[in-house]
């Protein structure tokens, strides 16, 4: 329940016209700007943005990021993180009527499995996953028909609210829905943007902002598949 019915691309539609109504919103996306960068800061032990990329070295102060989650897939069907034991996973959280961002944040991420898939070293060793941070509008059949467009191995995970909660959580993944109107359906929420790859063991190896590049980003996945045992 709590899927909404909407275009693939239902962000730029939905909340285009609504965000002109609002004079202030431009200001409101810099305020969210500041917050979800200072919750990145918090995460990066106060450092900004990518600077404070995640040593994989012993005793470097890696974050304790990742753990047990238990979601449901885009096929309606409920997994949990032990069902993905045995292979490289790479986890960006959003929710598919994100107008902008999850957007740019999807090619960025084709482009890295792209660039993965041409060695051979990596070719699809890593499945990536887009969990959902708006489980009310984003229902099996909503992600999956979003997600369609994106990569063929993208796998979409949902669930009950409080269960992406935990998800989110276990990734300190910042949230923050605002309403824009009376309607219960017409609100955004502005989020944490990072992926997190996650080895066969289950064990979460490192973190990538968007301020690294999507060669930069390759590499070093490349590396820790390379340098792992």
């Amino acid at each position: 329940g709590g899927e909404h019915a909407g275009p693939k691309n239902a962000g730029i539609g939905t909340f285009g016209p609504l965000a002109l109504l609002f004079g202030g919103a431009g200001a409101y996306w810099n305020i969210q700007r500041y917050r979800r960068e200072e919750a990145e800061k918090a995460l990066n032990g106060g450092v900004e943005g990518d600077a404070a990329h995640v040593s994989q070295e012993a005793g470097a102060g890696r974050p304790s990021l990742g753990g047990s989650w238990r979601l449901m897939d885009h096929h309606a069907k409920y997994v949990t993180d032990k069902d993905f034991l045995g292979q490289w996973q790479l986890l960006y959280f959003g929710f598919t009527y994100c107008p902008d961002i999850c957007p740019n944040e999807l090619i960025r991420m084709r482009a890295i499995l792209d660039g993965l898939d041409k060695d051979p070293a990596t070719k699809e060793k890593v499945l990536p996953l887009f969990v959902t941070i708006d489980p009310k509008r984003d229902g099996p059949a909503q992600l999956k028909s979003y997600l369609s467009d994106w990569h063929p191995r993208l796998l979409g995970l949902t669930g009950q609210q409080e269960e992406c909660d935990a998800a989110a959580k276990a990734f300190r993944v910042y949230w923050s829905k605002s309403q824009l109107g009376p309607d219960p359906m017409d609100y955004l929420i502005d989020h944490s943007v990072m992926f997190y790859l996650v080895d066969p063991k289950g064990k979460f190896v490192d973190y990538y902002a968007p301020n690294a590049t999507t060669e930069n980003i390759t590499e070093r996945i490349s590396k820790a598949i390379a340098e792992f045992r």
